[in-house]
């Protein structure tokens, strides 16, 4: 706030009566022999620019046998001296520090009089809290990372044609004030000069934080800082309760009235390797001032991980984890039901005697002849060495009941893509333009269990990637009863 606001803003009205039929006290002796100060009102409402956080308080006394008074506003600050105008009652205003978000204070009227009565002092105590009235009316850029290679903790998520697609993986921080801004919503922390400002999450161990041994390497954040309200050097901490450890970070330098972007390495760039956070603390940094309310804007906070050249969750342990599209237009993006059904193999390829988990579509998640906007497709990116010869491996079976068969029989089919696709729906438009490679599995010998070795109809598909590396995989089924799929790898061709 400027000086003119936190100053005391004195109201100076100055009535001299000479008339004794005024009710007021005129300069002729009226015969009253002492003050009466009966009380007073301290408010709290708008100050002379429209801002009402709290903290502007106007004193009105009421009064008899008074010229003046003195109003100690109790916050150190030089008590103010008004006149008692004719008629009206006089008042006083003072905007009290936005350091501290509720303080109580004594606030004292001395009433005065010029005809040699004594003075007569009248204490109340008030209570000031401080709300923070958001001023922000800008937002960082949106992420441009690929939706799961995320993990977030505050992100409305990332831009796609036009609009706001949200994060497959996270958890929700709470913490702070949220705050819409252009419908984008950012997270401010107060009085950062005097506490720190926290965020809360679920315990998030960062070697398993997307999925079972699937790491997050790095941490992302965006601040916003006004230096004339907020603070200019910042320190992070990354909290895990559960075990006492905190990792920090200091000394991170801000830019007045601009978003600053940070990305640090969870192994090496904190005082520690960073294990697992449950909060994620905000505080004035080593150096650095805090002024005014010392608020800062936060926003984009999440984890992430470089791209993958190996499947993820190519055993559906996780069920659908790593397997879905951003969006799918006029479809789902649920890639496939979940199944305990699956090959007696475990992912290494040894048989563990009983089945394990896997991937099934019914007839009504089928895809081709029978898509329906129910239809499910799984999808996976990779990027993989570029102009490199691999193979795409994986298990399938599919159930031989009686039913109607599609055009070209009951078939389960795995393809190969060169690209990435945000929408399903483009990715299955693509099917015959983009393909690295393609099979279609027709043999129907009914579920994992039905099949010799329990193991169903294993498959490779021989590719070479394409000049950047990035490449997707996706599966579906075509069918009129259960298909199953499970082992999922890519490797390089021997």
């Amino acid at each position: 706030m400027n000086l003119l606001k936190k100053g005391i803003l004195a109201l100076l009205t100055i009535g001299i009566v000479t008339s004794c039929d005024d009710d007021t006290l005129t300069t002729d002796p009226t015969g009253l022999s002492e003050i009466t100060l009966s009380s007073f009102e301290a408010t709290s409402g708008p100050d002379e620019n429209g801002l009402e956080d709290g903290t502007y308080i106007t004193v009105k006394p009421l009064a008899i046998g008074v010229n003046s008074y003195t109003i100690d506003f109790g916050d150190g600050s030089t008590p103010v001296t008004i006149a008692e105008p004719g008629g009206t009652a006089a008042k006083a205003s003072h905007d009290y520090p936005n350091e501290i978000e509720e303080v109580t204070y004594t606030i004292t009227v001395t009433a005065k009089s010029s005809e040699g009565l004594a003075d007569v002092s009248l204490s109340k105590n008030i209570t000031v809290t401080h709300t923070v009235v958001p001023t922000i009316n800008t937002v960082p850029a949106s992420p441009s990372l690929r939706d799961a290679n995320v993990f977030a903790f505050f992100s409305d998520g990332f831009d796609y044609d036009g609009g706001i697609l949200s994060w497959e993986h996270g958890d929700d921080a709470s913490g702070g004030t949220v705050v819409s801004v252009g419908g984008n919503d950012v997270v401010q922390l107060s009085r950062l000069g005097m506490s720190a400002g926290v965020l809360s999450v679920n315990t998030t161990e960062t070697a398993n934080a997307f999925v079972e041994d699937v790491a997050a390497t790095h941490i992302h954040f965006d601040v916003h800082s006004d230096f004339a309200e907020g603070i200019d050097v910042l320190k992070v901490t990354l909290v895990n309760e559960g075990d006492s450890e905190s990792y920090e970070i200091d000394g991170l330098v801000l830019t007045d009235g601009e978003w600053t972007s940070f990305d640090f390495d969870l192994a090496s760039d904190f005082s520690a390797s960073v294990d697992a956070i449950d909060q994620i603390v905000f505080e004035l940094g080593t150096g650095g001032t805090a002024n005014d309310h010392a608020t800062i804007s936060v926003d984009n906070v999440y984890l992430y991980k470089d791209p993958t050249n190996m499947i993820l969750n190519g055993d559906f342990d996780d069920g659908q984890e790593m397997w879905k599209f951003s969006t799918f237009t006029d479809g789902t993006t649920s890639p496939f039901g979940s199944s305990s059904d699956g090959s007696d193999l475990d992912y290494e390829g040894n048989d563990t005697g009983g089945k394990t988990s896997g991937a099934k579509w019914s007839s009504s998640q089928s895809g081709g002849e029978f898509r329906s906007s129910g239809s499910r497709y799984a999808y996976q990116e990779l990027l993989l060495t570029p102009d490199t010869n691999y193979i795409l491996e994986y298990q399938y079976a599919i159930k031989d009941d009686s039913g109607d068969d599609p055009i070209g029989g009951r078939r389960v089919v795995g393809v190969v893509m060169g690209g990435y696709y945000v929408d399903g729906a483009d990715a299955v438009s693509d099917l015959s333009s983009n393909n690295l490679g393609y099979h279609e599995g027709f043999v129907a010998e009914g579920k994992f269990s039905d099949t010799p070795g329990d193991i169903g109809t294993i498959v490779q598909i021989p590719f070479t990637s394409n000049g950047s590396g990035e490449v997707s995989i996706m599966f579906y089924a075509v069918t009129p009863k259960d298909a199953y799929m499970d082992n999922v790898k890519v490797f390089v061709a021997p």
